[in-house]
Protein backbone atom coordinates (compact mmCIF):
# COMPACT_ATOMS: atom_id res chain seq x y z
CA UNK A 1 0.00 0.00 0.00
CA UNK A 2 1.50 3.61 -1.15
CA UNK A 3 1.96 5.88 1.91
CA UNK A 4 -1.10 7.51 2.78
CA UNK A 5 -1.76 10.59 5.27
CA UNK A 6 -5.10 11.33 6.99
CA UNK A 7 -4.83 14.35 9.28
CA UNK A 8 -7.97 15.66 10.97
CA UNK A 9 -7.92 19.79 12.51
CA UNK A 10 -9.71 20.54 15.10
CA UNK A 11 -10.45 23.37 17.80
CA UNK A 12 -8.33 21.67 20.41
CA UNK A 13 -5.96 19.43 18.64
CA UNK A 14 -4.24 18.16 15.11
CA UNK A 15 -4.14 14.31 14.85
CA UNK A 16 -2.19 13.14 11.42
CA UNK A 17 -1.68 9.49 11.33
CA UNK A 18 -0.11 7.01 8.44
CA UNK A 19 -2.75 4.58 7.04
CA UNK A 20 -2.72 0.98 6.30
CA UNK A 21 -5.38 -1.37 4.63
CA UNK A 22 -6.55 -2.37 8.56
CA UNK A 23 -6.50 0.78 10.06
CA UNK A 24 -3.79 3.18 11.60
CA UNK A 25 0.21 2.34 11.23
CA UNK A 26 1.24 5.10 13.41
CA UNK A 27 -0.19 8.23 14.34
CA UNK A 28 0.86 11.92 16.23
CA UNK A 29 -1.00 14.74 17.43
CA UNK A 30 -0.74 18.38 18.18
CA UNK A 31 -2.44 21.19 20.14
CA UNK A 32 -4.21 23.18 17.72
CA UNK A 33 -2.31 26.13 16.56
CA UNK A 34 -4.23 29.84 16.22
CA UNK A 35 -2.91 30.68 12.66
CA UNK A 36 -2.94 28.97 9.59
CA UNK A 37 0.66 29.73 8.73
CA UNK A 38 1.12 27.97 11.75
CA UNK A 39 -1.12 24.97 11.21
CA UNK A 40 0.45 24.47 7.98
CA UNK A 41 3.72 23.78 9.80
CA UNK A 42 2.43 21.77 12.05
CA UNK A 43 1.15 19.54 9.66
CA UNK A 44 4.61 19.23 7.87
CA UNK A 45 6.20 18.52 11.37
CA UNK A 46 3.60 15.68 11.84
CA UNK A 47 4.14 14.35 8.22
CA UNK A 48 7.83 14.33 8.43
CA UNK A 49 7.63 12.37 11.89
CA UNK A 50 5.47 9.73 10.25
CA UNK A 51 7.00 9.36 7.28
CA UNK A 52 10.58 10.66 7.71
CA UNK A 53 12.52 8.87 4.72
CA UNK A 54 9.52 9.49 2.08
CA UNK A 55 6.54 11.53 0.51
CA UNK A 56 3.07 10.84 1.04
CA UNK A 57 1.37 9.49 -2.29
CA UNK A 58 -1.38 11.39 -1.25
CA UNK A 59 -2.77 13.31 1.73
CA UNK A 60 -6.95 13.91 3.37
CA UNK A 61 -7.33 17.11 5.70
CA UNK A 62 -11.12 16.93 7.63
CA UNK A 63 -11.74 20.43 8.89
CA UNK A 64 -14.02 21.44 11.23
CA UNK A 65 -16.33 23.80 9.15
CA UNK A 66 -17.56 24.80 5.34
CA UNK A 67 -16.10 24.16 2.56
CA UNK A 68 -16.08 25.69 -0.58
CA UNK A 69 -17.47 24.45 -3.78
CA UNK A 70 -14.11 23.64 -5.44
CA UNK A 71 -12.95 22.08 -1.66
CA UNK A 72 -9.92 23.85 -2.08
CA UNK A 73 -10.19 26.20 1.23
CA UNK A 74 -12.31 26.73 4.33
CA UNK A 75 -15.22 29.32 3.78
CA UNK A 76 -16.79 28.91 7.30
CA UNK A 77 -15.48 27.59 10.91
CA UNK A 78 -17.06 28.50 14.09
CA UNK A 79 -14.19 26.93 15.85
CA UNK A 80 -11.62 27.79 13.61
CA UNK A 81 -12.12 31.24 11.97
CA UNK A 82 -8.51 31.74 11.29
CA UNK A 83 -8.39 29.32 8.73
CA UNK A 84 -11.45 31.00 6.86
CA UNK A 85 -10.51 31.70 3.10
CA UNK A 86 -7.07 30.77 3.22
CA UNK A 87 -5.65 28.77 0.59
CA UNK A 88 -5.45 25.36 2.34
CA UNK A 89 -5.41 22.95 0.17
CA UNK A 90 -2.75 24.65 -2.59
CA UNK A 91 -0.81 25.80 0.28
CA UNK A 92 -0.60 22.09 1.55
CA UNK A 93 -0.19 20.45 -1.59
CA UNK A 94 3.04 22.23 -2.32
CA UNK A 95 4.62 22.25 0.87
CA UNK A 96 4.02 18.65 1.06
CA UNK A 97 4.78 17.38 -2.66
CA UNK A 98 1.59 15.35 -2.95
CA UNK A 99 -1.92 15.59 -3.67
CA UNK A 100 -4.24 17.43 -0.99
CA UNK A 101 -8.14 16.71 -0.43
CA UNK A 102 -10.03 18.52 2.23
CA UNK A 103 -12.85 17.25 3.93
CA UNK A 104 -15.55 18.75 7.01
CA UNK A 105 -14.26 16.60 9.73
CA UNK A 106 -17.77 15.10 10.34
CA UNK A 107 -17.65 13.40 7.14
CA UNK A 108 -14.38 12.35 7.20
CA UNK A 109 -15.44 10.27 10.68
CA UNK A 110 -18.43 8.90 9.25
CA UNK A 111 -16.12 7.81 6.38
CA UNK A 112 -13.79 6.39 8.93
CA UNK A 113 -16.56 4.52 10.50
CA UNK A 114 -17.96 3.09 7.44
CA UNK A 115 -14.64 1.63 6.57
CA UNK A 116 -13.13 0.72 9.47
CA UNK A 117 -15.59 1.14 12.72
CA UNK A 118 -19.72 1.00 13.13
CA UNK A 119 -20.09 0.59 9.57
CA UNK A 120 -19.06 -3.21 9.63
CA UNK A 121 -22.27 -4.08 11.44
CA UNK A 122 -24.63 -1.19 10.87
CA UNK A 123 -25.18 -0.01 6.93
CA UNK A 124 -27.23 3.08 8.17
CA UNK A 125 -26.16 5.69 10.89
CA UNK A 126 -26.00 9.14 11.86
CA UNK A 127 -22.54 10.22 13.65
CA UNK A 128 -22.03 12.63 16.07
CA UNK A 129 -18.85 14.05 16.53
CA UNK A 130 -18.89 15.78 20.10
CA UNK A 131 -16.21 17.82 20.60
CA UNK A 132 -15.57 21.25 20.73
CA UNK A 133 -18.46 21.82 18.62
CA UNK A 134 -21.06 18.85 17.72
CA UNK A 135 -20.40 17.61 13.70
CA UNK A 136 -22.39 14.93 12.15
CA UNK A 137 -22.37 12.29 9.34
CA UNK A 138 -25.17 10.22 7.50
CA UNK A 139 -24.72 7.13 6.18
CA UNK A 140 -27.13 5.31 3.76
CA UNK A 141 -26.60 1.97 3.20
CA UNK A 142 -22.63 1.81 3.66
CA UNK A 143 -22.20 5.33 1.56
CA UNK A 144 -21.86 8.76 3.35
CA UNK A 145 -24.56 10.81 2.21
CA UNK A 146 -23.76 14.48 1.65
CA UNK A 147 -26.84 16.34 0.16
CA UNK A 148 -27.40 18.54 -3.09
CA UNK A 149 -24.72 20.55 -2.23
CA UNK A 150 -22.21 18.75 -0.35
CA UNK A 151 -23.38 20.95 2.87
CA UNK A 152 -25.67 17.53 4.05
CA UNK A 153 -24.96 16.38 8.63
CA UNK A 154 -24.97 19.85 10.24
CA UNK A 155 -26.22 17.97 13.27
CA UNK A 156 -24.80 20.40 15.52
CA UNK A 157 -27.06 23.47 14.37
CA UNK A 158 -30.44 21.90 14.57
CA UNK A 159 -32.12 23.68 16.82
CA UNK A 160 -33.25 22.36 20.11
CA UNK A 161 -35.01 24.56 22.04
CA UNK A 162 -32.80 27.07 24.55
CA UNK A 163 -31.40 30.46 24.95
CA UNK A 164 -27.81 29.90 24.42
CA UNK A 165 -25.79 31.53 21.63
CA UNK A 166 -23.50 29.46 19.73
CA UNK A 167 -20.45 30.01 18.30
CA UNK A 168 -22.26 29.99 14.54
CA UNK A 169 -23.77 33.21 15.77
CA UNK A 170 -27.59 31.79 16.13
CA UNK A 171 -29.70 30.56 19.16
CA UNK A 172 -30.29 27.50 20.06
CA UNK A 173 -27.85 25.35 18.39
CA UNK A 174 -27.34 21.11 19.66
CA UNK A 175 -23.24 22.28 19.56
CA UNK A 176 -24.20 24.92 22.43
CA UNK A 177 -25.92 22.29 25.30
CA UNK A 178 -23.85 19.13 23.62
CA UNK A 179 -20.26 19.31 22.85
CA UNK A 180 -18.27 18.05 24.82
CA UNK A 181 -16.78 21.68 25.31
CA UNK A 182 -20.35 22.78 26.57
CA UNK A 183 -20.38 19.94 29.07
CA UNK A 184 -17.25 20.74 30.65
CA UNK A 185 -18.81 24.68 31.05
CA UNK A 186 -21.93 23.25 32.86
CA UNK A 187 -19.72 20.78 35.08
CA UNK A 188 -17.97 23.86 35.98
CA UNK A 189 -20.99 25.96 36.78
CA UNK A 190 -21.80 22.64 39.08
CA UNK A 191 -18.15 22.88 40.99
CA UNK A 192 -17.19 19.53 39.32
CA UNK A 193 -13.26 20.37 38.32
CA UNK A 194 -11.21 18.05 36.17
CA UNK A 195 -11.36 16.97 32.57
CA UNK A 196 -14.30 15.53 30.67
CA UNK A 197 -13.14 12.19 31.47
CA UNK A 198 -12.69 12.67 34.80
CA UNK A 199 -16.15 14.30 35.09
CA UNK A 200 -17.37 11.07 33.65
CA UNK A 201 -15.92 8.96 36.25
CA UNK A 202 -17.64 10.87 39.16
CA UNK A 203 -20.77 10.75 37.27
CA UNK A 204 -20.57 6.55 37.23
CA UNK A 205 -19.20 6.85 40.63
CA UNK A 206 -23.04 8.24 41.57
CA UNK A 207 -22.51 12.08 41.90
CA UNK A 208 -25.58 13.71 40.89
CA UNK A 209 -24.37 16.46 39.89
CA UNK A 210 -22.21 15.12 37.52
CA UNK A 211 -24.95 12.46 36.63
CA UNK A 212 -27.24 15.30 35.55
CA UNK A 213 -24.68 17.30 33.01
CA UNK A 214 -24.60 14.40 31.00
CA UNK A 215 -28.45 13.60 31.63
CA UNK A 216 -29.20 17.02 30.13
CA UNK A 217 -26.97 16.75 27.28
CA UNK A 218 -28.14 12.99 26.43
CA UNK A 219 -31.18 14.67 26.81
CA UNK A 220 -30.21 17.69 23.85
CA UNK A 221 -29.08 14.82 22.02
CA UNK A 222 -32.29 13.04 22.07
CA UNK A 223 -34.57 16.13 20.65
CA UNK A 224 -32.31 16.67 17.46
CA UNK A 225 -31.87 12.75 16.76
CA UNK A 226 -35.56 12.41 17.31
CA UNK A 227 -36.11 15.27 14.26
CA UNK A 228 -34.09 12.87 12.46
CA UNK A 229 -35.66 9.95 13.18
CA UNK A 230 -38.95 11.39 11.97
CA UNK A 231 -37.62 12.75 8.86
CA UNK A 232 -35.37 9.80 7.41
CA UNK A 233 -36.10 7.07 9.63
CA UNK A 234 -32.25 6.30 11.17
CA UNK A 235 -32.66 4.92 13.95
CA UNK A 236 -29.04 3.97 15.28
CA UNK A 237 -26.68 6.95 16.72
CA UNK A 238 -23.15 6.69 17.21
CA UNK A 239 -21.39 9.38 19.19
CA UNK A 240 -17.11 10.27 18.38
CA UNK A 241 -15.23 12.41 19.34
CA UNK A 242 -14.15 13.31 22.98
CA UNK A 243 -17.43 12.52 24.54
CA UNK A 244 -17.84 9.83 22.39
CA UNK A 245 -16.23 7.55 25.83
CA UNK A 246 -19.23 8.81 27.56
CA UNK A 247 -21.85 7.43 25.49
CA UNK A 248 -22.97 5.35 28.50
CA UNK A 249 -24.11 8.51 30.46
CA UNK A 250 -25.66 10.17 27.61
CA UNK A 251 -27.57 6.88 26.47
CA UNK A 252 -30.42 7.08 28.76
CA UNK A 253 -31.72 10.74 28.39
CA UNK A 254 -31.05 10.14 24.56
CA UNK A 255 -32.86 7.52 24.28
CA UNK A 256 -35.89 8.50 26.19
CA UNK A 257 -35.93 12.12 24.30
CA UNK A 258 -35.57 10.15 20.81
CA UNK A 259 -38.44 8.16 21.76
CA UNK A 260 -40.13 11.07 22.93
CA UNK A 261 -40.09 12.78 19.69
CA UNK A 262 -40.41 9.98 17.29
CA UNK A 263 -44.01 8.41 17.20
CA UNK A 264 -44.76 5.41 16.55
CA UNK A 265 -41.23 3.88 17.94
CA UNK A 266 -40.24 3.03 21.13
CA UNK A 267 -36.97 3.33 23.06
CA UNK A 268 -35.96 -0.44 21.79
CA UNK A 269 -36.76 1.21 18.20
CA UNK A 270 -33.47 3.20 18.61
CA UNK A 271 -29.56 2.81 19.84
CA UNK A 272 -27.34 4.78 21.06
CA UNK A 273 -23.23 3.88 20.91
CA UNK A 274 -20.21 5.02 21.20
CA UNK A 275 -17.72 4.87 17.94
CA UNK A 276 -15.54 1.99 18.04
CA UNK A 277 -12.82 4.30 16.25
CA UNK A 278 -12.94 6.86 19.00
CA UNK A 279 -10.86 9.59 17.68
CA UNK A 280 -8.91 8.48 15.10
CA UNK A 281 -12.20 8.22 13.08
CA UNK A 282 -11.26 11.76 11.48
CA UNK A 283 -7.62 10.71 10.13
CA UNK A 284 -8.80 7.62 9.10
CA UNK A 285 -11.37 8.85 7.48
CA UNK A 286 -9.01 11.41 6.05
CA UNK A 287 -7.23 9.50 4.29
CA UNK A 288 -9.75 6.85 3.07
CA UNK A 289 -10.84 10.37 1.56
CA UNK A 290 -8.06 10.89 -0.03
CA UNK A 291 -6.98 7.74 -1.32
CA UNK A 292 -10.40 7.40 -3.47
CA UNK A 293 -10.72 10.62 -4.51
Amino acid sequence: MKPIIGVDIGGTAIKAGLLSEHGLQGKLSAPSPKSAEDLVRVVIQLTQELLPDRTPSCCGVAVAGLLSPDEKEVVNSPNLRWIENFPLQATLTDALSCPVFLVNDAAAAAQGEIRFGIGTTHPSFLLATLGTGVGGGVVLDGKLWTGSGGLAGEFGHMKVGHEARCACGTIGCLEAVASASAMQRHAKQENIPGSLAEIADTARHGDSKAKSVFEQAGSYLGQAFGQVALLMDLRVLVLGGGAGPCADLLREAALATTAKQAFGRTVEDFSVLASPLGNDAGVLGAGVFASET
